[in-house]
């Protein structure tokens, strides 16, 4: 639905050369309408042109982009490379160019509310991504900086300052140009300011230095993830000597809290629980696959302020975790939880009945993946399940059940959950050969019956649609959801990992070289 405004702003920018002649007798109230027409239709030069001319105190994408009075339509999710890298290049303009018709009162951009989709909506089909933004702004920061230098720039340039909010994503193919950006921080017009800072394929040292120099207190969200060699050790001297005033989100790489690579008297995990408790407003956790068997409670017990999302995935949790959890106040709070890889039924059944019963209140998103869920369970995962009605995602993904327990599962799903919107099903067990075992290993992954799980999906579909349930998206995705990041940097990714494949291999080698050597030399001396 658009107003007659928005259709008058989309006529005034398809006017052709006109339009940019015209903007001096635009009225400044009118800019975030042209400028969400000119993103719409992606008049790039026009939209250039429209932010080298600014004329408002704030530059926001959500409040521009998202749904408004005039356009119900919502453009944060189409980061169209034509079109952003126009906003940039004419904020690099507005900064290095002198006043034009208004003064200059423009002192804060915010991009944060961009959102990186598989699918792009816009016409041109060329993305922007995160890590591709980051590196443009901080080249800019650059580039603003060596003409700052040359001194043939306005002199309005020296009295601009404006904060630049992003999800910024450092790797280390923009790891140098991302630290000199912050090193000059203080002297560039353009402040970066990272709200949400990811970090793969970085050494330790370049990770702390980075951090060191951001600005930490605009922070709200940790990543460090994938090829970040971070250990529960370096994560403690990480939290000991980076404050993070304002973090909400921390996310840990793949095995980095790993109780089996300490002592049995280190203490590591209790004082990274009191690390984790002056981090005031931490509500988000994520530490998959790492093992902390019988450590849970010392890692969330002293922290002050309740979790609402709470990723424990893989973790090989104990029954004294559990119960911890199951009884904890994180539980009466939690909104996202995931517990996959845990045999819940086998291992804690009464401890997790418990724990969705106490957190069934708030709970939005599911994860139970590769839980060993079988037919026989579905009693109890129906009773446990029955309590948590504003639920919205389900991720049932691995689980050995069959066609029948899932028309079960499915029925109960669609005469209640009134929200729910996503469910992630897993194949049923009928579709794989009779030898296949749980977990199920790459090799048969896809190795299943596509007509039979073609035609299950079909009648699972149908139980959802005569309950008039047919807007609930039910899909499997055997190789992983969707992931803008690692799509993004997936080259950069893959060459790291290989390269500590190859280190991996060297030392492997030179550890039996050595032995040979040893074993050579012992038998000449004999």
């Amino acid at each position: 639905m658009k107003s007659l405004r928005f259709v008058a702003a989309e006529g005034f920018i398809q006017s052709g050369p006109s339009a940019v002649e015209n903007l001096n007798c635009v009225s400044f109230n009118l800019y975030p309408l042209l400028f969400k027409a000119c993103y719409l239709h992606e008049q790039a030069d026009l939209l250039r042109v429209l932010v080298q001319a600014w004329p408002l105190p704030v530059l926001d994408l959500h409040s521009l982009l998202g749904q408004t009075v005039d356009c119900q339509m919502d453009l944060t999710s189409q980061t169209c490379r034509l079109c952003l890298e126009s906003i940039l290049t004419g904020l690099k303009d507005y900064v290095l160019s002198p006043p034009r018709t208004y003064a200059k009162r423009l002192h804060l951009v915010d991009l944060t509310a961009l959102k990186d989709v598989e699918h792009q909506p816009c016409p041109c089909q060329s993305t922007l991504g995160r890590w591709a933004r980051t590196h443009l702004l901080t080249q800019m920061c650059y580039d603003i900086m060596v003409a700052m230098q040359d001194c043939d720039v306005s002199s309005s340039v020296f009295e601009t300052s404006i904060d630049v909010r992003l999800n910024g994503f450092v790797t280390g193919r923009n790891y140098e140009l991302v630290a000199q950006t912050f090193v000059l921080l203080r002297y560039c017009p353009l402040k970066l300011r990272f709200v949400s800072f990811r970090a793969d394929s970085l050494s330790l040292k370049q990770l702390f230095y980075v951090l060191r120099l951001a600005d930490t207190e605009s922070i709200l969200k940790l990543e460090i993830v994938h090829n970040v060699p971070l250990e529960a050790t370096h994560l403690e001297v990480l939290l000991s000597k980076v404050a993070f005033p304002k973090l909400q989100s921390l996310t840990v790489p793949t095995g980095a809290l790993d109780i089996r690579r300490l002592a049995s008297d280190d203490d590591v995990m209790s004082i990274i629980g009191n690390q984790l408790a002056q981090l005031s407003g931490l509500t988000e956790l994520y530490v998959g696959f790492s093992t902390l068997t019988g450590h849970l409670r010392k890692l969330l017990n002293p922290l002050n302020t309740p979790l609402q999302c709470l990723e424990l995935a893989n973790c090989c949790l104990s029954r004294v975790d559990m119960t911890y959890l199951s009884n904890s106040l994180h539980s009466e709070f939690l909104v996202r939880l995931d517990i996959s890889g845990h045999d819940i039924f086998s291992s804690f059944p009464t401890c997790f009945h418990k724990l969705l019963c106490r957190c069934s209140a708030t709970l939005v998103s599911l994860a139970l993946e590769e839980c060993n869920i079988e037919d026989e369970h579905m009693d109890a995962f129906i009773d446990a399940l029955t309590c948590c009605q504003g639920l919205e995602e389900l991720k049932l993904l691995g689980n050995p059940l069959t066609s029948e327990a899932l028309q079960r599962l499915f029925s109960m799903l669609s005469v209640g959950f009134p929200k729910l919107k996503y469910i992630e099903m897993p194949v049923p067990r009928q579709c794989y050969s009779e030898s296949v075992t749980y977990p199920l290993n790459d090799s048969d992954l896809l190795l299943f019956n596509r007509e039979l799980f073609e035609e299950v999906r079909g009648q699972l579909m149908g139980i959802m649609e005569g309950a008039g349930r047919e807007s609930v998206e039910v899909c499997s995705p055997l190789m992983g959801a969707y992931d803008s990041e690692i799509n993004e940097t997936s080259n950069e990714l893959g060459v790291s990992m290989l390269k500590s494949f190859n280190s991996v291999i060297g030392n492997f080698i030179g550890c039996i070289t050595e032995v040979n050597d040893r074993r050579s030399q012992d038998q000449d001396n004999n």
